[in-house]
C-alpha cells in the first residue's frame, strides 16, 4: 500500500492565559511511527500556513521524495480580531500569548506527539507580526528552539530598538526572506519600509552571533511570495536538522 501524501490532525485547546480556545494542526509526516522522535516546526498563523502557503502538501512531497528529514509541523491558528495585541512586542495580550505558547501549546502537543524534546530539533515560523513574536520568544525563552524561518517581518523600530539592547539569542540560525517590492506596506499603523527593516535586522541578528540566511526577492508582502519560498525554509531547517545529528 502505498504511503498517505499528507496527514493532518486537528485539536482544540483551552488557554488559560488567553481566556478562549485556540485551534492547532498538526502535520504528521507519511508513515509516522510512534517508535521513533521527530523535529517539529511551530508556525503562527498557523491556518494560513497550511490552507494559503500550502506547507503540509510541500513538506509531504518533499519527505517522500527524500528531500526533508520526516517531521512534524505544527500550524497555531491566530484570533484575527486580537492578531496584534497576542504578535505585536507591546500589544495588551503579548504576554499572556508567549505564555499560551511556552506553558501550554507546546507542552500539549510534544505530549501527545512523538518529537525530540531539544531545542536543536524544534524550530519555529513566523510570517510579518508572527516573525516579531518568533524573535521575542527566541529572546525571552530560554532554549525553546534553534532554529527560526522569519518572512518579511514587521521590524518597526521599536523592535529594532528592542532587538538592539538584547545581548545574545538563544536560537543559533535563522531563515530571513523578505520581498524586494516590500519597501511601502500597508499596515494598520501606517506605510512602512519592511525591506529596509528586515535589511537592518539582519545586522542586529548577526551582531548577536547569529548564523543569518538571508534572502531577498522579487515580492511583496502577500502570501503567493511566501508560498514560492517554503520549500527553501524547509531546506534550510533539515540542513540544521542533519546538522544537529552528526
Amino acid at each position: 500500500m502505498d504511503a498517505p501524501k499528507r496527514r493532518i490532525v486537528g485539536h482544540t485547546l483551552y488557554s488559560a492565559h488567553l481566556n478562549e480556545e485556540r485551534t492547532v494542526k498538526i502535520f504528521l509526516p507519511p508513515n509516522y511511527d510512534e517508535q521513533l522522535t521527530y523535529p517539529i516546526l511551530y508556525c503562527h498563523d498557523g491556518n494560513e500556513f497550511f490552507s494559503h502557503g500550502r506547507i503540509a502538501t510541500i513538506a509531504a512531497d518533499m519527505i517522500l521524495t527524500g528531500q526533508l528529514t520526516p517531521c512534524l509541523i505544527v500550524g497555531i491558528a491566530v484570533n484575527h480580531e486580537r492578531r496584534t495585541a497576542d504578535y505585536s512586542l507591546f500589544g495588551e495580550r503579548n504576554d499572556a500569548y508567549i505564555r499560551f505558547v511556552t506553558t501550554e501549546c507546546i507542552p500539549y502537543i510534544e505530549s501527545l506527539y512523538k518529537v525530540k524534546h531539544d531545542p536543536m530539533y524544534r524550530a519555529m515560523a513566523g510570517i510579518s507580526l508572527g516573525a516579531v513574536v518568533t524573535l521575542e520568544l527566541s529572546f525571552e525563552t530560554t532554549h525553546l528552539f534553534n532554529h527560526m524561518a522569519l518572512f518579511s517581518g514587521a521590524y518597526y523600530n521599536e523592535v529594532l530598538t528592542y532587538a538592539s539592547r538584547i545581548p545574545t539569542a538563544h536560537a543559533t540560525s535563522v531563515f530571513m526572506l523578505v520581498g524586494e517590492q516590500e519597501t511601502d506596506v500597508e499596515t494598520p499603523g501606517g506605510h512602512h519600509d519592511f525591506l529596509k527593516a528586515n535589511r537592518d535586522m539582519k545586522v542586529l541578528l548577526e551582531d548577536m552571533g547569529l548564523d543569518v540566511t538571508y534572502q531577498e526577492a522579487p515580492g511583496t508582502h502577500i502570501w503567493g511570495f511566501w508560498q514560492r519560498h517554503i520549500p527553501e525554509v524547509l531546506h534550510f531547517l533539515d540542513r540544521g536538522w542533519k546538522e544537529s545529528s552528526t
